[in-house]
């Protein structure tokens, strides 16, 4: 702790760090260590610690069944008892599709509903951990038609209890209707080329549907939060972005459709700011038409220049005996070396590419941020624990962040997952914060970084010397910060980190 201590006065000396932040760092991290083995304590502390954000997390999987209930009970919605589907009226008790309503408060019947809308008990029955995951979305679907502010609402609520700064959301609003159009339009099916239908009239017209749903959608939020009348008010400070998903288990024309939507609201609209390709990485759709999507992705990033640098994908979701050897290690490189992607979502089979440890080492040369999702991988893939490839990502420097990927169906939230990854590896305080840290530094939200580097935290000359506790930032880190987004957030989340560990002092 000397030599600690040492070190830090030096970094005050040349004007690297604010006079105090590395001793209550300091007495935060000794905090830390103290408790890090008494999990109630374990979970208030990383409670109240600040996280930068949440990065993979898809809106429909992160609501709690019990909240799709009860707004399917408020809505007039069904439920089919026979297949634990929530479905539109007409309801029949009769013939065992009742009212949401009728059920909601009925122990005998709404605790298996709560068990099938999520994995909550999932080891008792006799179904595994993927196919009870992947199951709940088709289930609970109905009961979000109509609830999207209430959803954002939800989430951006959790976030702002648990001192999270910002939420790059995953959702498909628009991605029905655009499957449609790709079913419809025989021009998407085998197009002549990408040029010729990059600006499709009806897909563009669509997207202009979707940022008015958006709009509708957050202005519901705001008002269930109270924003307008205290923009304190829990939920209201979290920002929210948006990576437009694509359901890449459809047919081509489908899947080409879908992402031509979801270049076009990165395009149009500054909330969206990214795509990415979801459903089971399994699926057989998935792995024959792997390598033609992330060329689509690529082919479609030369037409919209805002999508290039905004493309997170889900690669790596696989473990052996999922799927035939061949399969595994494949998806990660090619959506690297492909479709450009800038982070990769799970990144679980990274073992099995032919050329692993050159793969890691140009993830990290390139810093591609891989989305740590400790407790999906383990319900899904049934792979945690020293067979997690989180150590060997670790040992390459390639840059992690942890999320939650659908806390609703895994019955979780983000300080869960930064509990478990303390519980299961050797974690430190400062790796804690560097996770917290990249989830900003690598979010796609506008402007440049604060930081140089997130693994000493060092700022950029403009707001190298400013303290995050004075009343007011020097006129050139103010400037800076104005007019770069993702800094001012990284900004907040400093003050924050200044803040909590000013109470272990």
């Amino acid at each position: 702790m000397r030599i600690r201590h040492a070190f830090s006065i030096w970094l005050i000396a040349i004007g690297s760090i604010a006079p105090g932040v590395c001793i209550a760092s300091d007495a935060a991290a000794a905090r830390f260590e103290a408790i890090r083995d008494d999990p109630v304590a374990l979970r208030r502390f990383l409670y109240r610690m600040p996280k930068g954000g949440d990065l993979h997390n898809h809106l429909d999987g992160a609501i709690y069944a019990e909240n799709y209930i009860a707004w399917a009970a408020a809505d007039g919605k069904c439920v089919d008892l026979a297949t634990s589907f929530i479905v539109r009226p007409p309801c029949d008790a009769n013939e065992g599709r009742p009212p949401a309503s009728q059920i909601r408060y009925n122990a005998d019947l709404v605790n298996p509903l709560i068990d099938a809308l999520s994995v909550r008990n999932f080891e008792r029955r006799e179904v595994s951990g993927h196919n009870q995951f992947f199951s709940t979305f088709r289930r609970f679907y109905q009961a979000s038609v109509g609830r999207e502010g209430d959803m954002l609402a939800e989430v951006a609520t959790r976030a702002a209890r648990q001192n999270t700064v910002y939420l790059e959301l995953m959702q498909s609003w628009g991605m029905i209707e655009a499957r449609e159009i790709g079913r419809m339009d025989e021009r998407l099916s085998e197009p002549e080329s990408i040029a010729a239908i990059a600006d499709h009239p009806d897909i563009r017209g669509l997207a202009g549907r979707v940022i008015t749903m958006t709009d509708r959608s957050e202005s519901r939020w705001r008002e269930l939060a109270n924003c307008e009348q205290d923009a304190a008010s829990v939920g209201c400070e979290v920002e929210i972005r948006y990576l437009a998903q694509v359901i890449r288990v459809f047919p081509r024309a489908q899947v080409l459709a879908q992402t031509l939507l979801a270049a076009m609201l990165v395009e149009q609209d500054p909330r969206y700011v990214g795509i990415n390709f979801v459903a089971p990485e399994d699926n057989p759709v998935s792995l024959r038409d792997h390598r033609w999507q992330m060329q689509l992705i690529a082919d479609l990033s030369m037409h919209f220049p805002a999508m290039a640098d905004s493309i997170t994908l889900h690669a790596g979701e696989l473990a052996p005996g999922l799927v035939p050897p061949e399969h595994l290690g494949r998806h990660i490189r090619e959506a690297v070396e492909i479709a450009g992607a800038g982070r990769i979502g799970h990144g679980v089979d990274i073992l099995h590419d032919a050329d692993a440890e050159a793969l890691l080492r140009s993830m990290a040369e390139r810093q591609i941020m891989v989305e740590i999702n400790l407790t999906s991988n383990d319900v899904i893939l049934g792979i945690s624990g020293d067979r997690h490839p989180f150590n060997l990502y670790r040992r390459h420097d390639v840059p992690l962040a942890l999320s939650t990927d659908d806390e609703g169906v895994s019955r979780i939230d983000l300080t869960h997952e930064y509990q478990r990854v303390t519980e299961t590896f050797d974690i430190s305080y400062a790796d804690l914060k560097r996770f917290s840290r990249n989830a900003l530094h690598y979010s796609f939200l506008p402007g440049e970084p604060l930081y140089d580097d997130t693994n000493d935290a060092h700022r950029v000359a403009a707001c190298a010397r400013d303290r995050t506790t004075a009343r007011a930032a020097s006129a050139g880190c103010s400037e800076f910060l104005q007019q770069n987004r993702k800094a001012a957030l990284q900004w907040e989340l400093e003050k924050r980190f200044q803040a909590f560990e000013a109470t272990f002092e």
